[in-house]
């Protein structure tokens, strides 16, 4: 045994006998719900152990013979954690086939593991994981039939990679098979990997065995995985690994939007909003003492601050650094606080944000604290639940970079978003499927009310019109840009985008007294010259509204198809004396 063999001997001796390990969760998503439909149950080592990675982890286990103990204390931390979590998701618990097949293996534990952990049996799944060749198939079966009599399901993992094969599935028949990552990278650009990946779907579909692509990390690989009508995806483009598994999945990460009231249809994009900052850390219990506060200090010396959690995973408090090491490291403090619980310590009123909540909107509630309460850390939430830390460094450069974006796309009289921003928003909208509405407005009359009343009544009105636009839409739904001159555009996933058109109407009516002197408001109206020299006489200012909604065209592949139609629609609109709002159907275009 090498001194890096032995130390790591002495390591795995520690871990097991103080079950020092941390489940981490990573979201398992079903693709035609578009939701968590479960979680897969990772572990890691103590973080300042060479055994902080799984493969040391096990390989350190298989070497010195305790691979079976080893695999028993994961199940149980994972579980026991998970119940703690309470989440109704399905769970998914990894073993290694090898060790169910040792005689002196103890059957019956995982049982007690989640009985003790409230959870039915229904709700787990055993996920054999294979390092080594499966040699007698008979007790494999026996295995993993007694796992089924009390209730678990099974699934096989990495088909096609390692000793994973035809073989053991067909002898397993397990409820769910996952692809190998292998298979899922890049599928969108190789054929070879698609017409592989399909035969094994349509396997599976007809032994009735549900399957996972794993290692699904950018948005072409899942939406290549759902074309081919894979049931559910794994990996980082949901989500990573976390000791605090995240409990929904962005609506626009699908590539349909489900109509849901339980959430909103557009959520802002990812970027704009706190999750983008989350940062996991584990947090501290309130019933943890000073003691073990201070070796998590000691052990990670680049941890300003620990979050303090209860029982449900509700935001107790925050220890920061600085001033917790000048009470444990003083004279007689840890003789005097060592034991005592952390609570009695901690910051009671750290700042908190939701992932959902706008960047712009924590920058204003840090900045409008007194200068001398704030901190460099605050604790990212989900529906009040502790999900990690955010750092005030990050959020400032991401409003920077979000600030300098929009102002260089920015319509420079209207402040709106111009021209590059618009097609950005409509060519996702269009790509992620969402239920829009292209609203495109025209101001009629603008030129001559502009040759009349001049450039700089004529700027009022635009700008007037923007912030009319602007206040009747919902920000946190919808998107309103300045296409340039008296044209705007409004895509709107406000369900009743009809009622606010009709709102916006009546507002600029409204607004004819700030924009007419008392002669043209009682004429109804001004005459001037057309661009033959004659006299002609023209209406208040109105507004034309041209719609089409995404989904009633299944000829809409692309922004320019979009903007065709919208143009379509408002020249129908403009047909129209007066403020109209006119939304295309098939029939027009007949």
């Amino acid at each position: 045994m090498t001194k890096d063999e032995y130390l790591q001997s002495q390591s795995l001796d520690e871990i097991l006998a103080n079950a020092a390990l941390t489940p981490l969760f990573q979201p398992i998503v079903s693709m035609k719900e578009n939701k968590i439909y479960a979680y897969e149950a990772l572990i890691r080592g103590p973080s300042n152990s060479a055994l902080h990675s799984p493969l040391n982890l096990f390989d350190a286990a298989s070497r010195t013979g305790r691979l079976a103990e080893l695999d028993l204390l994961c199940r149980e931390v994972a579980i026991k954690r998970f119940g703690q979590l309470n989440i109704e998701a399905k769970l998914f618990i990894n073993t290694i086939p090898e060790v169910l097949l040792q005689q002196d293996y103890q059957h019956g534990l995982t049982l007690d593991f989640i009985k003790q952990a409230g959870l039915p049996a229904k709700q787990v799944v055993i996920e054999l994981t294979e390092q080594y060749p499966i040699d007698d198939y008979t007790l494999m079966r026996d295995a993993t039939d007694h796992y089924r009599s009390m209730g678990f399901s099974i699934a096989l993992d990495d088909l096609g990679a390692g000793y994973s094969g035809l073989r053991t599935w067909s002898e397993i028949q397990p409820d769910f098979v996952k692809i190998d990552r292998h298979f899922m990278q890049d599928i969108h650009d190789d054929q070879h990997k698609r017409q592989f990946v399909q035969s094994m779907v349509d396997l599976a579909k007809s032994i009735n065995c549900r399957v996972i692509g794993e290692g699904i990390e950018i948005r072409e690989e899942y939406l290549t995985s759902h074309e081919m009508k894979i049931e559910f995806a794994q990996g980082y483009y949901f989500g990573r690994p976390a000791p605090m598994p995240q409990l929904i999945i962005l609506p626009e990460l699908f590539s349909k939007r489900k109509n849901s009231p339980s959430f909103k249809i557009n959520a802002p994009r990812a970027n704009t909003l706190v999750r983008s900052l989350l940062t996991p850390l584990t947090p501290v219990k309130t019933s943890d003492d000073v003691n073990h506060v201070g070796e998590r200090f000691h052990n990670a010396p680049e941890l300003s601050a620990l979050p303090v959690v209860k029982d449900d995973n509700s935001i107790a408090g925050i220890v920061w650094r600085d001033e917790f090491l000048t009470l444990y490291a003083s004279r007689y403090g840890r003789d005097l606080h060592g034991r005592k619980p952390i609570y009695r310590f901690m910051d009671t009123q750290p700042i908190t944000a939701d992932t959902s909540l706008p960047l712009e909107s924590l920058s204003q509630q840090i900045t409008s604290q007194d200068s001398a309460l704030q901190h460099s850390i605050f604790i990212i939430t989900d529906n009040n639940l502790y999900q990690g830390i955010g750092s005030l460094m990050d959020l400032l450069k991401q409003i920077t970079e979000l600030q300098i974006t929009t102002a260089r796309h920015a319509n420079p009289l209207s402040g709106l978003p111009g021209n590059v921003p618009i097609s950005k928003h409509t060519t996702e909208a269009i790509n992620q499927q969402r239920d829009v509405v292209m609203c495109y407005f025209d101001l009629d009359n603008f030129k001559p009310y502009n040759d009349i009343y001049g450039f700089a009544k004529g700027d009022k009105v635009i700008t007037a019109t923007a912030d009319l636009l602007v206040s009747h839409i919902d920000p946190t739904l919808d998107f309103v840009g300045h296409v340039g001159g008296d044209d705007f555009i409004i895509l709107f996933e406000s369900t009743d985008w009809q009622q606010r058109c009709d709102q916006i109407l009546v507002a600029l009516t409204k607004l004819h007294s700030q924009f007419y002197n008392p002669e043209h408001l009682e004429k109804k109206g001004m005459t001037a010259l057309d661009r033959h020299g004659k006299t002609m006489s023209y209406p208040l200012l109105a507004l034309s509204i041209g719609a089409v909604r995404v989904a009633d065209f299944n000829s809409i592949n692309d922004e320019a198809d979009l903007a065709g139609y919208a143009t379509i629609a408002k020249s129908l609109a403009k047909k129209k004396v007066g403020n109209s709002c006119y939304q295309l159907k098939k029939p027009d275009l007949s």
